[in-house]
């Protein structure tokens, strides 16, 4: 789960750098993107479910928009 969770980072992160798309709009089309707005709404409510649900998907995306910036930028 942690796993499939930073894979759904990634790809949100690569749809942050890809100009005209959302990364919102790919956390719909992931499925994730109610859960990731409850996580955030009840951060201090529920801190450890919702860190543990951000925290790959975070981690995720860090790790999509700086390799893919990368890759852009060697094109």
């Amino acid at each position: 789960n942690f796993l499939l969770n930073v894979l759904k980072g990634i790809m949100i992160g690569i749809a942050n750098v890809i100009p005209g798309v959302s990364g919102g709009t790919m956390a719909v089309s992931l499925g994730i993107y109610d859960r990731l707005l409850g996580s955030i709404s009840g951060l201090f409510k529920h801190l450890k479910e919702s860190l543990a649900f951000l925290f790959p998907i975070l981690l995720g995306c860090a790790i999509g928009i700086v390799g893919f910036t990368y890759e852009i930028g060697r094109a």
